[in-house]
């Protein structure tokens, strides 16, 4: 019998919210050509490049909550004192400290190679990753395993995991209208 939550639930809910968000967005590119994941406008990134970009963005928030960790764990966090975001949603956090259109720092810019298939793959695999920061996690004071975000400014390791949730489904509709401009129709199982 058990003595109430495990203190990894948190992040096992968030990890499920992460799988849901990433399907629906595999699920507007499973039937997208090589081409058609190929094709932009000017001043657009294409179908392949927002899966990339998708891509680079969640290896460096994996990245940055495993670092947090390590290093509170070893007495030395990447930030200390109190954060500005304690306790608030990513949804709040992003409402106070973006403008309309953000740019993506260096290193989740797209670089155009490899097709979208490829990309789609990698961001699949990206789930299994995730699995592993379960055990590693495990006993730290979640709020206080913190990295800050180039925009947000610091996040602790449950708000990092809700930032990667929230950035899938932030470019879903940029890849609906992708889609529309080539006139690709939508997933009937990609409807959020």
């Amino acid at each position: 019998m058990s003595d109430g939550p495990s203190p990894v639930d948190p992040v096992r809910a968030r990890l499920s919210a992460i799988q849901a968000s990433r399907q629906r967005v595999l699920a507007e590119l499973s039937e997208v050509t090589r081409k058609q994941g190929a094709w932009h406008r000017v001043d657009e990134w294409s179908l392949q490049e927002v899966a990339e970009h998708l891509v680079l963005a969640e290896r460096g928030g994996f990245a940055l909550i495993w670092e947090a960790a390590e290093a509170y764990r070893s007495g030395e966090p990447v930030w200390s004192g109190e954060s500005a975001n304690r306790g608030e949603t990513i949804e709040a956090i992003v409402d106070r400290t973006w403008k309309a259109r953000e740019e993506a720092p260096p290193s989740a810019e797209p670089s155009g190679f490899g097709s979208l298939s490829l990309w789609t793959t990698e961001l699949e695999a990206c789930d299994a990753l995730l699995q592993e920061l379960v055990p590693h996690l495990a006993g730290l004071p979640l709020e206080r395993v913190i990295y800050p975000h180039f925009l947000c400014g610091p996040l602790d390791a449950l708000q990092r995991l809700d930032f990667i949730r929230f950035h899938l489904d932030h470019h879903l509709p940029q890849i609906r209208r992708l889609k529309e401009a080539q006139n690709i129709s939508h997933s009937p199982s990609g409807s959020a």
